[in-house]
């Protein structure tokens, strides 16, 4: 299966957060929720160049992203992409990233959605981007897929 597979297409645009599974220097696994795009065949995820994520992409570039599909609530599925990470700090895929970004989670109709049920969260929000700004740089992990699958029977909640 690829990248471009029209069920694998319909996942990533209908879904809102990917986790990331990721291994430390140590070999220890964490998998971190984040906001997303699809864009040129690879995955950009949206973090800080402090975070656990980033710092485990820098350490060994090996990961999954997971996204959860329900089909029906007796029909789950699992969509993972792995594949080889770096973390991006330059200005231009900055830029080019963060218009994607804006644009699936504040410019549309699923984005204006997201804001506001989440707009209690807008002082954690304003918190977590100020202590983001203080501690270090805005960063994108790039995901180039080597290995699409989807996994029956994922986690319920």
């Amino acid at each position: 299966m690829n990248i471009n597979d029209p069920a694998v297409i319909n996942v990533l645009h209908r879904s809102m957060i990917a986790r990331i599974a990721t291994l430390s220097r140590t070999g220890r696994p964490s998998i971190n929720p984040l906001y997303f795009i699809y864009l040129d065949d690879h995955l950009w995820l949206s973090t800080a160049d402090w975070t656990l994520a980033a710092r485990n992409v820098k350490a060994d570039p090996r990961v999954s992203v997971l996204f959860e599909v329900e089909q029906s609530h007796a029909d789950h599925q699992v969509l993972r992409i792995s594949g080889r990470a770096s973390v991006r700090t330059d200005q231009e895929v900055q830029l080019s990233s963060n218009l994607q970004f804006m644009h699936k989670y504040i410019l549309t109709p699923g984005g204006i959605l997201n804001f506001v049920t989440h707009v209690h969260l807008l002082h954690a929000m304003r918190s977590y981007h100020a202590q983001s700004a203080e501690k270090g740089l805005a960063c994108v992990i790039e995901v180039i897929p080597e290995q699409i699958e989807f996994l029956n029977g994922g986690v319920h909640g």
